[in-house]
């Protein structure tokens, strides 16, 4: 065992730990990531869309004591592979949004990566941010343009054509005929002057109805009355 293994060990570890605590921050949060006076954030390019090319690492690196900072690419999967540092040393104070290093995608295989800020003050304090959530894609096929098809122009004939007038003859205009009613079999045909509206319908329905309630109402009350005189000669 090499004395260089318990050291990419806990290497391993602690880059599984910080990965787990970024995870655990949100994606889409606004605001600058802090860890007591160390400040640090990445604004573009954006997290969970696919990289490709050379893309421009857009973000912050401050300190009320600032001395510099750093930029390394780690594999998301195994932090304990090499670090591949963009930026080492820089001591320009990135207190606003500012191109902090370039990444050439390029020189690493498609798959998942996380951007790794580390600022330092002046005393030799040191912390790391990490970003999870960058997929290089240089493998994605580029759509190649087409040029456009030119219209094909057919040839116009030649030679003199004769104009011949077009003759209208206009027909005066017949009258149509309604639709003739056709009796249907069986069905008693109304005489003209007798039909029977849906008022006088209604009206003979609702005196129907009105007689049946009344003569409902005097047998009821005569049954009333019946066991009225009943119950009174009892006692």
């Amino acid at each position: 065992m090499t004395h260089g293994h318990p050291f990419r060990l806990l290497k391993g570890a602690l880059g599984i730990g910080l990965i787990w605590i970024s995870l655990a921050l949100p994606l889409g949060s606004p605001g600058v990531w802090a860890q007591g006076d160390f400040q640090a954030q990445v604004i573009s390019p954006p997290r969970d869309q696919p990289v490709w090319g050379t893309v421009d690492i857009v973000g912050i690196a401050t300190h009320p004591n600032f001395a510099k900072y750093d930029v390394a690419i780690l594999d998301a999967h195994d932090f304990s592979k090499e670090w591949r540092w963009l930026v080492q040393g820089r001591s320009v104070r990135a207190d606003t949004p500012t191109v902090l290093a370039t990444w050439d995608t390029r020189l690493f295989p498609d798959g998942e990566y996380v951007i790794l800020i580390r600022v330092w003050d002046q005393g030799g304090g040191w912390h790391d941010f990490l970003f999870p959530g960058y997929r290089v894609a240089n493998a994605q096929p580029t759509p190649t343009p087409t040029e456009p098809i030119a219209p094909t122009i057919e040839p116009e004939p030649t030679g003199t054509f004769a104009m011949t007038p077009t003759v209208q003859i206009e027909l005066p205009p017949t009258a149509t005929p309604g639709p003739t009613p056709t009796p249907i079999p069986g069905l008693r045909q109304p005489l003209p002057g007798s039909s029977l509206g849906l008022e006088a319908l209604l009206g003979a329905f609702f005196t129907g109805v009105r007689w049946t309630f009344t003569l409902f109402g005097v047998w009821g009350t005569l049954l009333l009355l019946r066991w009225g005189w009943r119950w009174w000669r009892r006692r």
